[in-house]
């Protein structure tokens, strides 16, 4: 009886893995572009890029392995912008990974702004060493709202580089490893 008990739990938790593992190798879909009136563009390693690189056959590629790349951002919002706040993600999988987050009373009402974003500071974002970054295409999605409106989009972004494990390889390992100490148990009872 109780080797049945461990071959159940051992079913139950392949199930589990298969639907996690299902949900984290399909690619995302994308929004297409800026909803809601907002301009936005980015200029990485001198390509410049918008809101039409929303498929994952046309991402903003990241140079993840190269030192020293900064992406150079603009925006515009065709509202009242004051009191504003924004978020900005990468979705992997389930989860979604805060890149960067904004907020200001904008007492001014500027309604347009632009910076630049090292892309050391999105390595930092991961707990892995660099050579362990999943490489791959991801969608970036975000928001941004104020007094006089908001607007919400995403992109699909390219990791770019030769890394070492990706999430579907790890998922692809792991749910293998499971199958075979599932059928391990099963071959003893």
């Amino acid at each position: 009886m109780k080797s049945r008990r461990i071959g159940l739990q051992t079913g139950r938790l392949l199930l589990v893995l298969g639907v996690v593992a299902s949900v984290l190798i399909l690619p995302a879909t994308a929004m297409a572009g800026i909803d809601g009136g907002c301009t936005g563009s980015v200029v990485i390693d001198g390509i410049p890029y918008g809101p039409n690189n929303d498929t994952v056959s046309n991402p903003i590629v990241v140079p993840i392995e190269e030192e020293g790349i900064v992406a150079l951002w603009e925006g515009t919002v065709p509202f009242n912008n004051e009191n504003n706040d924004g978020k900005l993600g990468i979705v992997v999988g389930p989860f979604t990974i805060s890149i960067a987050d904004w907020g200001d009373a904008n007492t001014a009402n500027s309604q347009g702004n632009s910076g630049s974003y090292s892309i050391e500071e999105f390595k930092d974002l991961f707990p892995v060493p660099v050579s362990l970054i999943p490489r791959g295409v991801y969608q970036l999605s975000g928001d941004h709202s104020a007094d006089g409106g908001k607007c919400t989009g995403s992109v699909m972004v390219k990791l770019e580089g030769s890394g070492t494990i990706g999430i579907a390889s790890a998922v692809g390992a792991g749910v293998t490893f499971l199958t075979m100490l599932g059928a391990g148990f099963r071959r003893k009872s």
